[in-house]
């Protein structure tokens, strides 16, 4: 006799369950094949890579091939994202972390050796130093600051210790997981404020589209180890303020301690912008009469002040005197313009597409936000997040002029964009998504594809305007006064026999591509106002004198610096000349050291030659 299975409930009951089931097994299939083609960009990206390291860099179907790898990434991702049947918050937690891992994996495929970017060879500076020593806060001539914050360094070195791993694969562990844990962390406040999982989405891929979210907010620098900190923060405000009576707070509260001191200890913009967006928050819940969102950011913005200025007196005073000439830069810009004076910075650069993508992004940037301020006025102006979100939102437009009128405004415009696109994110996601969903209740089907064309368009200028430049977007041959591709062998060794050689801690002359180099693998004190030593076709007694007031003791000199112009714009790190060139340095300016008195040819490797002066 056959016992037939008790039944699983009512037909209709059966019926929903196996259509979840169904609904689940094709959203694990979409997101499988997403995951696919994103390995095969990575991929891809990888093998232009390659082709650049073995000259082919300027090919353009190299650059092509790059492009199509970063596409084969970004296209499906985006267009998941964008899709009204992604059905659960875990599909959009898989997009993301697919998009990030992704992206992470393809920067590191351009240097997969060694650090080479120069603010990863500073801190890498600074971690071998640890390692070597065994004690925090050893001085660097390359970063001074970089000790004084020494979160990174000590988080790395610990990871080195343990696993016997080298400071650099421990470095590309720890910036990968703090990069990963920031995203986490942005989607679960995202998802906490807004209160929906797909818009929380969005926000992200809004977010991911900031020119430096690709390279430097997951290079190997603090600000990407105190980023997540800082997140963890804020989502413990949210936290706390959503606790009824008599439930648990200490968890949070205990989390929000640890993450402020985190900060604090690690990067000193991310530990100040920490206390401004508490304050924010604190302003917003007054306002908006949300007595605990209020009281618990006002608690943690007064904390995280006092540790802030408690580490900055009694640890790192030297603080203030790095951050000032960025900040009397930017507001001598503003102040040219509020008076009709002209701006600083010179006119955009660089090829035709991507100041075209650069002029489209802002625009579009723009001219989304006051539509999420509109939103948020008419839905959502009772929550304090909201508010906060959309008056932080306003910094975008403040980002937008230092880009175009102070001098590095584009550098130091990327750097605050870190920050300010979290709240232009949320804004835009709300503006896109109120525009997507009216435009579809009006049967305009195109809305979608407009969406994503607009996001994709955002992304694609976060890479064509973010880091490498577009001068090196692929690894290649030495290329004079640039960044990662002035970092070679021949540079390294220079700097490892002057290690061996001389000793740590010399003061040196160098070009602004060999300048880190000496200071990190070379453990040299390269100094910044060097440009009076390579260009008079003598060594004069004025130079002398100049050098011995700067206590130099060894001049460094690459010949390759007359063979073409500078790739950045300037041949040195302090260069009066920067963006004024038209040809490049006299070759006898380059060999006035060698009939000079008093100047010893210490190194000669062809290229690269190294002299002393002996009279400083």
């Amino acid at each position: 006799m056959l016992i037939r299975p008790p039944q699983a409930g009512p037909p209709a009951v059966r019926k929903a369950r196996h259509a979840a089931r169904e609904t689940a097994a094709r959203a694990q299939w979409r997101v499988s094949a997403v995951a696919v083609s994103a390995a095969t960009g990575v991929a891809v990206a990888a093998a232009a890579d390659t082709a650049g390291r073995l000259g082919h860099a300027g090919a353009p179907w190299a650059d092509a091939l790059y492009w199509l790898g970063q596409a084969m990434v970004l296209v499906p991702v985006s267009a998941r994202l964008l899709s009204r049947r992604v059905v659960a918050a875990a599909e959009t937690v898989a997009l993301i972390v697919i998009l990030t891992v992704a992206e992470y994996l393809i920067r590191i495929c351009y240097s997969p050796a060694a650090f080479s970017y120069p603010d990863e060879l500073e801190h890498w500076r600074s971690t071998v130093d640890v390692l070597q020593t065994g004690h925090l806060f050893t001085a660097n001539d390359l970063l001074p600051i970089s000790p004084h914050f020494p979160g990174l360094e000590e988080a790395t070195s610990a990871l080195a210790s343990v696993t016997g791993l080298s400071a650099f694969h421990a470095g590309l562990i720890i910036a990968g997981a703090a990069h990963l844990l920031f995203v986490g962390v942005l989607f679960a406040l995202f998802r906490e404020i807004i209160g929906h999982y797909r818009i929380a989405g969005i926000a992200v891929l809004f977010y991911a589209s900031n020119s430096l979210f690709e390279s430097f907010d997951s290079m190997f620098v603090y600000q990407t180890m105190a980023l997540p900190f800082l997140g963890l923060t804020v989502l413990a405000v949210a936290r706390l303020a959503a606790a009824g009576p008599g439930r648990p707070r200490g968890p949070w509260l205990t989390l929000a301690a640890v993450a402020i001191a985190t900060a604090v200890v690690t990067h000193h913009v991310t530990s100040y912008v920490l206390v401004a967006v508490l304050v924010l928050l604190a302003v917003a819940g007054w306002v908006t009469r949300e007595r605990p969102l209020a009281a618990w950011a006002t608690a943690l913005a007064a904390a995280a002040a006092v540790a802030a200025a408690c580490w900055l007196l009694l640890a790192a005073p030297q603080t203030w005197g790095y951050l000032e000439p960025f900040g009397r830069e930017v507001l001598q810009g503003l102040r040219a313009l509020l008076t009709g004076g002209q701006a600083s910075a010179p006119p955009p650069s660089g090829p035709p597409v991507n100041r075209a993508l650069a002029a489209v992004a802002v625009l579009t940037v723009s001219a989304l936000l006051p539509a999420g301020w509109w939103q948020v006025w008419r839905r959502y102006r009772g929550q304090p997040w909201a508010v906060a979100m959309a008056a932080g939102s306003v910094a975008w437009y403040a980002i937008v002029v230092v880009r175009f009128t102070v001098e590095d405004g584009s550098e130091l415009a990327g750097r605050a964009s870190t920050f300010v696109f979290v709240p232009v994110a949320y804004v835009a996601a709300l503006a896109v998504g109120h525009l997507a969903t009216a435009a579809l209740r009006r049967g305009i089907r195109i809305a979608a594809a407009a969406a994503l064309v607009m996001v994709l368009l955002l992304m694609f200028d976060g890479l064509a305007n973010g880091w490498p430049p577009y001068w090196e977007r692929l690894p290649g041959p030495h290329q004079v006064a640039g960044a990662e591709r002035s970092v070679g062998p021949g540079e390294i060794a220079a700097a490892r026999w002057a290690l061996a050689a001389l000793g740590p801690g010399n003061r040196f002359a160098a070009d602004i591509g060999s300048y880190p180099v000496l200071g990190s693998y070379g453990d040299q004190n390269p100094l910044r106002d060097v440009a009076y030593l390579y260009t008079a076709p003598v060594f004069t007694p004025s130079a002398a004198a100049r050098a011995q007031a700067q206590s130099l003791r060894y001049v460094l000199v690459d010949h390759r610096l007359s063979q073409s112009l500078p790739a950045s714009g300037r041949y040195f790190p302090d260069d009066p000349r920067v963006g004024h060139y038209s040809r490049p340095l006299p070759a006898a300016g380059l060999r006035a050291l060698n009939s000079a008195p008093g100047a010893d040819r210490s190194y000669d490797a062809g290229s690269i030659v190294i002299y002393r002066l002996n009279g400083t």
